[in-house]
């Protein structure tokens, strides 16, 4: 099936925002991008649209549109939904996932967490896919189809900040371990659901503390 060319125009428009080529507060150009893409504007604004209610970009009363930028509370509010929602996510996916599918793919992760733990040298792209696929893993299939439309915005969101404040490749690596932590507690039957909340609250929290010493990055 054919991408509709609003979707198209959102998903290039988004793409080059999470990834940092087009820079916090740049003007963003409707008909570059019309052109880029071989549209008309009509989807390109669409998508502008789109991304303005996801906080993206910001269309000013005189039709310029601009990358969102990157400020303290915009950290704030995705640690702080992150910190009360995401231990619950996993939660629910224990709940909710086919116990052998979980276990399977939980030990999927395991093994590619532990390979890159071994590693003397991680790239910033690599480690950026398998922790994203790790969190929209949980996001996807905890049953709940708020939690998993809003926190999959929350990673985006995080995963965008990420790149602005630590760069191409430096990266918490110590959440390799942690993750690796919380996948064992959940593959162990007998845990508590307390005790894996626990961890995962406790990761969130030492993942907040790393973003606020980093904050100088971003100049605000």
């Amino acid at each position: 099936m054919k991408k509709k060319l609003d979707t198209l125009a959102y998903e290039y428009i988004k793409s080059k925002i999470m990834n940092n080529e087009y820079k916090e507060r740049e003007i963003i150009h409707e008909r570059k991008i019309a052109e880029e893409l071989s549209i008309s504007k009509t989807p390109v604004k669409e998508a502008l649209s789109q991304l303005e209610n996801e906080n993206f970009v910001i269309i000013n009363p005189r039709k310029s549109v601009s990358v969102t930028e990157i400020d303290l509370k915009l950290i704030k509010d995705v640690f702080q939904v992150r910190s009360r929602i995401e231990p619950l996510l996993v939660e629910l996916t224990i709940l909710f996932l086919d116990r052998t599918e979980l276990k399977s793919s939980l030990l999927d992760f395991r093994k590619k967490f532990e390979k890159m733990e071994r590693k003397d040298n991680v790239s910033g792209a690599e480690f950026d896919k398998l922790y994203g696929g790790y969190k929209y893993f949980f996001a996807e299939n905890c049953g709940n189809f708020f939690f998993s439309k809003q926190m999959t915005l929350v990673y985006d969101h995080l995963e965008r900040i990420r790149k602005v404040l630590y760069g191409p490749d430096n990266r918490r690596l110590e959440a390799i371990e942690e993750h690796i932590n919380i996948i064992n507690l959940i593959l162990n039957d007998k845990t508590p659901i307390e005790t894996i909340k626990e961890l995962c609250e406790k990761h969130v929290e030492a993942a907040q503390m790393d973003f606020f010493k980093n904050l100088d990055n971003l100049n605000i």
